[in-house]
C-alpha cells in the first residue's frame, strides 16, 4: 500500500509539475500571453495574433499583421493587375495606330505615346470642380477648359476616336475607368494614371459645373451618359475615403440619370448602370437618416 501510495505522489508531483512548466513557458514571468501562431492551411497565409498588458477598464484590440507571404501575394496581385490593365490599354492604342483616320491626322508618334502626353498635360492644371457662382471668371475658364490644356490636334485626335468607335464605347470606358480608378495603387508601380484628386476634380467638372456640363452636353447621348455615370461613381468614392474636398452632392443627379440611361436602348449594360445608380441613391439616404 505504501508503495502504490508513493508512486501516486509521484505521479501526482510529475502532472503537477508539467502543467507549472506549460503555463510559465507559454504566459511568461509576468503573466503576459506569448504571440500564437497558426500554421497555414490550403490556400491560407499564416495569421499572427498577440494582445498586450492594458489598464484597467480599458479594451485593445489586437493589431491584424500579416504574415510576409501574404503581403509578398499582396503585392504581386497588385503589380499584376496594374500591369494586365495597361497591357490592355496598350493593345487599344495599338489597334488604333492602324485605323485610317489616326494615320491621316499624321501626329508623328504612336497614339499610346500621345496619350500620355495629353494625361500629363490635363493633369497640370486641372479644372475647378466647383464654386463657379463665386468667382464668375471661372465659368469661363471651364468652359474653355480643354482648349488652354490641349492643343487643336490633341483635341481632334479624341473626336475621331469618339466618333469612330461609338460601337466600342461601353467596353472601352469601362476599361478606361477601371484604369483610371487603380491611379493610386498603379502610380507607385510606375504606371500612368493620373491621381485620385486630378480625376476627383474632373469627374466634378463634368457633373457639377456650368462649363462641363456645356461640355457633355454637346457630346453624343451614349457618351454623355457614359461619362455622367462614371464621373458620379468617381465622385461617390472619393466621398467614400474622405475626399471629396469641394462637397460636392451626386444625390440630385443619381435618379434622374438612372431613369435616362434606363431608356436609352442603345447602352446594352443600361440596368446594370441604372441599378448601379438606384444603389447609391439609398445608399446616401441611409447615410442621412444615420447622421
Amino acid at each position: 500500500m505504501k508503495g502504490n501510495r508513493g508512486l501516486s505522489l509521484l505521479v501526482i508531483a510529475l502532472i503537477v509539475g508539467g502543467l507549472m512548466f506549460f503555463y510559465f513557458s507559454y504566459y511568461g514571468k509576468e503573466g503576459e500571453k506569448k504571440p500564437t501562431f497558426q500554421g497555414p492551411g490550403k490556400g491560407q497565409a499564416n495569421d499572427l495574433e498577440e494582445s498586450s498588458p492594458q489598464a484597467e477598464g480599458t479594451t485593445v484590440e489586437s493589431p491584424t499583421i500579416l504574415a510576409p507571404q501574404e503581403r509578398v501575394e499582396d503585392v504581386l496581385r497588385v503589380e499584376d493587375e496594374c500591369q494586365k490593365m495597361e497591357r490592355e490599354l496598350r493593345e487599344f492604342f495599338t489597334y488604333l495606330d492602324k485605323k485610317d483616320y489616326v494615320r491621316e491626322l499624321k501626329i508623328e508618334e504612336d497614339t499610346f505615346s500621345r496619350f500620355k502626353k495629353i494625361i500629363h498635360d490635363l493633369s497640370l492644371h486641372p479644372p475647378l470642380p466647383a464654386g463657379e457662382g463665386i468667382n464668375y471668371d471661372k465659368i469661363i475658364e471651364n468652359i474653355y477648359h480643354f482648349y488652354r490644356a490641349l492643343g487643336l490636334k490633341d483635341l481632334r485626335l479624341i473626336k475621331l476616336i469618339i466618333r469612330n468607335e461609338t460601337d466600342a464605347m461601353e467596353i472601352n470606358l469601362a476599361l478606361f475607368y477601371r484604369w483610371l480608378m487603380s491611379g493610386d495603387e498603379c502610380t507607385k508601380k510606375g504606371g500612368l494614371a493620373p491621381s485620385r484628386d486630378t480625376l476627383y476634380r474632373y469627374a466634378g467638372f463634368f457633373v457639377n459645373s456650368i462649363g462641363g456640363r456645356a461640355y457633355l452636353f454637346r457630346r453624343e447621348t451614349k457618351l454623355r451618359l457614359l461619362l455622367n455615370y462614371y464621373c458620379l461613381l468617381i465622385i461617390h468614392e472619393a466621398d467614400k475615403k474622405k475626399m471629396n474636398s469641394f462637397g460636392i452632392d451626386i444625390t440630385p443627379f443619381l435618379e434622374p440619370l438612372a431613369e435616362e440611361i434606363e431608356n436609352f436602348q442603345p447602352l446594352y449594360f443600361r440596368r446594370e448602370y441604372a441599378g448601379k445608380l438606384i444603389d447609391l441613391r439609398n445608399y446616401y439616404i441611409e447615410k442621412r437618416k444615420v447622421s
